[in-house]
């Protein structure tokens, strides 16, 4: 069987030299740069244009809350007066709603307000069908026909940020004009493609000189290990990287920058809101603001400021990161940090849902551990460059490999360029050269946990 839906090394005999970025995996394959090499098995496109773009489609989540009409609770009249404080409403009864986001709802849709406050010790629900959908006042307005009596009903502040959730339609019988209607267009997403170029050099007389490890000389070795520095620097970008584009005021001449997957979970925190390239109501980020707590439901770097994990607070990430997921295989590869795996070791080690030494060709050769969780699977990975890294070594990167793509400018893929030195140079020089970014579809299915130091039960 195969990881994360992919076929093993056993399966693609004739494809593992199809690049040189599969051939440095292939042979490295516990080496720095493990995503770079999954990247070269998966599906990959080239582009003829250095900023490239991809589209994005979700489906509405049909859920907003209340905000504050204009004396601070969220319930009017249907002549926009505001509701006494406390009020009751009976069957039939139309009554508007101030939501942050009208644009969910149709005529029609039946809808519940949950766990409305009133002036006794209940906490009912309302419910009823929207009438009328006013999303172009501030703020944004619904009508609803109450189909359940409640009886004082508090209009403060003690009812905003009450869920406002479409739970179907109902529409009365012989109805003709049902014509309202909701489209959530696709989101267009933007990256770039980076010049990545990693040059060496040999002079005339060292290219001719034999050595103890090899007596053809040592260009073949300086040659193959300028290759993995190549793919650790891709490597580095398509993690940590920020699509960034800008003009060198000396020459006049661009550059680019990819934006790697830590960026883009950023931007899907933020949302348009707060800067960032994601929308940020309906379907989807709500639009975190930096340095907001773990606990948000759009998060997905976790900061864990207090350096120590246990089992409930971890479940309740990986529920949360295994909520999106491609649909090849409802599983995550995590890239991790030696220290991050010792605690994770340390939580589950009475556990019997740890399973090491997978078969290698399960993995192309990577060592990993399997981790069953009642989300879907986890595969850890110990990522050479987390765990070489003091900050690093406590984090850990949940990737969902198949919502990522290896975009590369075409004929600009992985090359050794040769003889790159002037005509009267008396040295060689060449270079490993890719233009290439990467598609993170749907970050949200992504997840980056730091500063994992300790375990307390």
């Amino acid at each position: 069987m195969a990881i994360l839906g992919m076929l093993n090394t056993e399966q693609f005999q004739s494809q593992r030299f199809k690049n040189v970025r599969r051939s440095v995996f292939y042979f490295y394959p516990n080496g720095a740069a493990p995503l770079t090499g999954l990247l070269s098995m998966l599906k990959e496109e080239d582009t003829d244009d250095p900023e490239f773009q991809w589209y994005e489609k979700r489906l509405s989540k049909q859920r907003t809350a209340t905000v504050a009409n204009t004396a601070g609770g969220p319930f009017a009249t249907t002549s926009n007066v505001d509701q006494p404080s406390p009020f009751s409403v009976v069957q039939d009864n139309i009554i508007r709603v101030a939501v942050a986001d009208a644009t969910v709802f149709r005529i029609g849709h039946s809808v519940q307000i949950r766990s409305v406050t009133t002036s006794g010790t209940a906490t009912p629900d309302v419910f009823g069908v929207v009438t009328n959908v006013l999303n172009a006042l501030t703020p944004q307005l619904i009508e609803i026909r109450i189909l359940t009596a409640v009886s004082n009903i508090l209009n403060t502040s003690a009812n905003i940020a009450n869920e406002v959730f479409v739970i179907g339609s109902a529409f009365r019988q012989g109805i003709v004009d049902i014509s309202s209607q909701i489209y959530n267009t696709p989101v267009n997403v933007p990256n770039n493609c980076q010049i990545f170029r990693t040059p060496f050099s040999m002079t005339g007389t060292a290219l001719k000189t034999s050595v103890k490890y090899d007596d053809t000389g040592a260009y073949k070795d300086m040659a193959k290990e300028n290759s993995v520095y190549h793919m650790i620097e891709m490597e580095k970008a398509f993690l940590f990287g920020q699509q960034t584009e800008s003009v060198d005021p000396a020459s006049g001449l661009p550059t680019y920058t990819t934006g790697g997957l830590l960026w883009f979970m950023n931007q899907w925190q933020l949302g348009t809101a707060n800067g960032g390239i994601y929308g940020n109501t309906g379907s989807y980020s709500s639009g975190l603001a930096a340095g907001s707590v773990d606990t948000a439901d759009d998060a997905r770097i976790i900061a864990n400021s207090s350096g120590v994990l246990n089992e409930k607070i971890y479940d309740g990430y990986l529920e949360r990161a295994f909520r999106i997921t491609n649909n090849v295989a409802n599983e995550k590869l995590c890239f991790c940090g030696s220290g991050f795996l010792n605690v994770i070791n340390q939580l589950y080690k009475s556990k019997s849902n740890l399973t090491a030494d997978l078969p290698l060709e399960d993995t192309y050769g990577m060592n990993v551990v399997k981790h069953l969780t009642p989300f879907g699977t986890v595969y850890y990975k110990s990522h050479p460059l987390f765990s070489q890294n003091d900050t690093l070594r406590y984090n850990a990167l949940f990737v969902d490999v198949h919502n990522l793509v290896y975009r590369y400018v075409q004929g600009r893929d992985t090359e050794l360029l040769k003889n790159r030195q002037p005509m009267d140079a008396d040295f060689r020089k060449d270079e490993w050269l890719t233009e290439a970014g990467i598609e993170v579809r749907f970050p949200e299915s992504n997840m980056y946990i730091q500063n994992v130091k300790d375990y307390a039960p």
